[in-house]
C-alpha cells in the first residue's frame, strides 16, 4: 500500500524543487522522467475534459484541486473521488465528472508497476480572461509566445474558447474515421483478452445434474438414477505459461493504445496540413482582392486619361492587360482556396463543408505573422520522437507480445499439472424401492511432460461413489495411470520456430520504425531551418518592393512614370507579399511536421511552444 500512495509525495516534492531550480533540473528529469510525465500526462488529460469554469467560479475557489484515480496497468478507470477540494463544489463535481467521462486512460509505465494504484492528481487553474489554462505542474519545461496568428500555431480558437479550432476538427474527424473506430475496438478487445488470461489462473468450475430412467432386460421393471454434482479443475503448474499470457495480453492492450494514439496523432497531423494550407490560401486570397480593388481605382483613372488623350493607347492596352491579368488571379485564388477547403474536408471527412466553417473561417491578421524561432537542437528532438512517438511505443509492446509468446513455447516443454476433482450427490433406485440420494466425490491429479515429439502422461484418481439400482455398497476406487503418445506433440516444433521467426519480425518492424522516424525527423528539422532562411529572404524583398511601391507613387503623381509602371510596382509588391506568406505558411507545415515527428512533445496548443526537456 504504501507504494500506491508515495505518489502524491513524489510529485509534490519535485514540484517545490523543479519550481526552485528549474533550469537545473533538466538533465535530472530526463533521467526519472517516466513517473512524472505519467502524473502529468494524466493530468493534462482530466483537464483538458474539464468545462471551462467561469472567472467567478474560480474567483471562489483555490484554483486549484487533486483527484485521486484508481487505475489498473493498462489504464482502466477503476475508481475516482476528490481528494482535496478545490473550495468550490461545482467546480469539484465538474472535474470529477470530467474523469468519468474516459473509463481508459494510458497504461502505466513500467516504472509503476504491474498491480492496479491510487494516483493522485492535481489540477491547477489560472484565471485567463475567459479560459482557464492548466499549469505544467512538476513539469520543468520552457515556453516561448508564438508571434503567428493571435490564435496560435495548431490551435486556432474558432469560437473563443478551450476546445474550439483543430481540437474540434480533429474530434469531428476521429468521429468519422473508420480506422480510429476500429482502433478503440481493438482496445476493448484487448481489454476482453486480459479478463480472459486472468481467468485461465483460477479454478474451472460446472455444475451438473444427470437423471437416467430405464427399463432392465431381464425383469420388465423400470429404474431411475440421478445425480448432481460440482466438478473443479484446477492448474497447479503450467511452467509459468498462464503468467505470460496474462502479460502478453497486457502487452497487447498497451500496443492497442499506443496504436490508437499513433491514428489520432496521424489525423491531427493531416487535418493540420490541409488547415493551414487552407488559411494560406485565404491569405493569399485577400492580398489579391486587396490588390484588385487599388488596382481597380487605378484602372478608371486610366481609362479617364486614355479617354480626353493624356496617354497613349499602348499604354492603356498594357494597363488594361494587367487589371485582367490581377482579376485572373483573384480567380486563381478562389479555385485554389475551394479545393483547400475540399482537402480539409476530406482530412475531417466530412461532405458539408459548413462544418467546420465556425472553426476555420476565423479572423487571421496575417500581416501579424513572423518567423518562429525555435532554440532545440536535431539531437533533441531525436531525443523527443524516441521518447514520446506512439509508434515506438506500440512496436516495442509488440517486441514483448511476441517475446512473452516465445516463453509460453518454451514453457510448453514443462510439465503441466492440474488437479481436478468434484463433490455432490447422487444416487439410483428400481421403482419398487425407494431413491436415497448420498455423496459423491473425486479427487484426481493429472501430469504431462512432452518429450521430443512425444507426450509422457500420468495420472492419480481417488473416487467414491454412492450405490446405484442393482447395488447395495457404496463404491472406492483409486486408479493410477500412465501414458506415452507417440509422436502427438509434432507442433511443438513449428510453434516454437513461428514465435522464434515472430520474435525476429517484431524486431525488425521497431528497428524499421525507429529508422523511419529518424529520418522523418531530420527531413521535418531541415526543412524547419531551410524555412528560417527562406523567410528571411523573403521577408527582405518585401522590403525592397515596399520602398520601390512608394517611389512609384511620388513618381506617378509627378507624371514621371506610367500608370502601367505604377501598376507593375503593386503586382511585384503583392506578389513578394503572397510569397512571403507563402514561406511562413510553409515554415508553419514544418513546424508542425516536426512537431508530429516528435509525438507532439515539442510544443502544446494553447498558443506557446513548450521545448519540452529543453534546456
Amino acid at each position: 500500500m504504501d507504494k500506491k500512495y508515495i505518489i502524491l509525495l513524489y510529485v509534490a516534492l519535485f514540484s517545490v524543487v523543479a519550481s526552485i531550480y528549474p533550469t537545473n533540473l533538466l538533465s535530472y528529469t530526463e533521467s526519472k522522467e517516466p513517473i512524472t510525465q505519467y502524473i502529468i500526462s494524466l493530468s493534462k488529460d482530466i483537464f483538458r475534459s474539464i468545462e471551462t469554469p467561469s472567472t467567478a467560479m474560480l474567483d471562489s475557489s483555490k484554483s486549484e484541486l487533486k483527484i485521486k484515480v484508481l487505475l489498473s496497468p493498462w489504464g482502466e478507470l477503476k475508481d475516482a473521488y476528490i481528494s482535496e477540494s478545490s473550495g468550490n463544489d461545482e467546480l469539484d463535481e465538474r472535474s470529477l465528472n470530467a474523469v468519468w467521462a474516459y473509463d481508459m486512460y494510458q497504461p502505466f509505465p513500467e516504472e509503476l508497476g504491474d498491480e492496479e494504484l491510487w494516483v493522485d492528481t492535481p489540477i491547477v487553474f489560472e484565471d485567463r480572461g475567459t479560459n482557464a489554462e492548466l499549469k505544467n505542474i512538476a513539469e520543468p519545461t520552457r515556453k516561448t509566445k508564438l508571434t503567428t496568428p493571435t490564435a496560435g500555431v495548431g490551435h486556432p480558437r474558432g469560437g473563443g474558447g478551450r476546445g474550439g479550432g483543430l481540437d474540434e476538427m480533429v474530434d469531428i474527424a476521429l468521429e468519422n474515421r473508420l480506422g480510429a473506430k476500429i482502433a478503440q475496438e481493438e482496445i476493448e478487445l484487448s481489454k476482453l483478452k486480459i479478463r480472459e488470461a486472468n481467468r485461465a489462473l483460477y479454478p474451472a468450475a460446472t455444475l451438473n445434474y444427470l437423471e437416467t430412467t430405464g427399463l432392465t432386460t431381464s425383469d420388465i421393471q423400470d429404474f431411475t438414477d440421478k445425480e448432481y454434482k460440482v466438478k473443479f479443475e484446477y492448474p497447479l503448474y503450467y511452467g509459468w505459461r498462464l503468467k505470460y499470457a496474462v502479460e502478453q495480453a497486457v502487452s497487447n492492450m498497451k500496443a492497442s493504445k499506443y496504436n490508437y494514439d499513433k491514428i489520432s496523432q496521424d489525423l491531427r497531423g493531416d487535418v493540420e496540413k490541409a488547415y493551414y494550407s487552407y488559411i494560406i490560401n485565404r491569405a493569399s486570397l485577400r492580398l489579391q482582392e486587396s490588390l484588385s480593388k487599388e488596382v481597380e481605382k487605378i484602372f478608371d483613372i486610366a481609362k479617364k486619361r486614355f479617354d480626353i488623350g493624356l496617354s497613349t493607347k499602348a499604354e492603356f492596352l498594357e494597363v488594361e492587360a494587367k487589371f485582367k491579368q490581377i482579376k485572373y488571379q483573384v480567380a486563381s485564388s478562389q479555385n485554389e482556396l475551394a479545393i483547400a477547403r475540399l482537402t480539409l474536408a476530406q482530412a475531417m471527412n466530412v461532405k458539408d463543408t459548413e462544418e467546420f466553417s465556425e472553426f476555420a473561417d476565423v479572423d487571421l491578421d496575417f500581416k501579424t505573422w513572423q518567423p518562429v524561432h525555435l532554440d532545440v537542437s536535431l539531437e533533441q528532438c531525436i531525443d523527443l520522437a524516441f521518447q514520446y512517438r506512439p509508434d515506438i511505443k506500440s512496436k516495442g509492446h509488440m517486441v514483448d507480445f511476441n517475446d512473452y509468446e516465445r516463453k509460453i513455447t518454451r514453457s510448453k516443454n514443462q510439465f503441466k499439472v492440474d488437479l481436478t476433482g468434484s463433490y455432490g450427490k447422487s444416487g439410483g433406485a428400481f421403482e419398487s424401492e425407494s431413491l436415497t440420494l448420498n455423496k459423491d466425490w473425486f479427487i484426481g491429479l493429472k501430469a504431462s511432460k512432452p518429450l521430443g515429439g512425444n507426450t509422457l502422461s500420468a495420472a492419480y484418481t481417488k473416487e467414491e461413489t454412492s450405490e446405484k439400482h442393482g447395488q447395495t455398497t457404496r463404491t472406492e476406487s483409486i486408479s493410477k495411470s500412465l501414458e506415452v503418445g507417440l509422436l502427438d506433440n509434432l507442433q511443438s516444433f513449428s510453434e516454437k520456430k513461428s514465435s522464434e521467426i515472430a520474435f525476429s519480425k517484431a524486431r525488425e518492424e521497431l528497428q524499421k520504425t525507429q529508422d523511419a522516424i529518424m529520418k522523418e525527423v531530420k527531413e521535418s528539422y531541415l526543412n524547419y531551418r531551410k524555412g528560417l532562411f527562406q523567410i528571411e529572404s523573403n521577408l527582405k524583398k518585401v522590403s525592397h518592393r515596399k520602398e520601390e511601391l512608394k517611389i512609384a507613387k511620388a513618381q506617378a503623381e509627378l507624371n514621371e512614370v506610367p500608370i502601367s509602371g505604377l501598376l507593375r510596382s503593386h503586382m511585384e509588391f503583392t506578389d513578394e507579399q503572397t510569397f512571403y506568406i507563402e514561406s511562413v505558411g510553409s515554415l508553419l507545415q514544418a513546424l508542425l511536421t516536426l512537431n508530429r515527428s516528435t509525438g507532439y512533445a515539442l510544443f502544446s496548443y494553447d498558443g506557446s511552444i513548450m521545448l519540452a526537456n529543453v534546456e
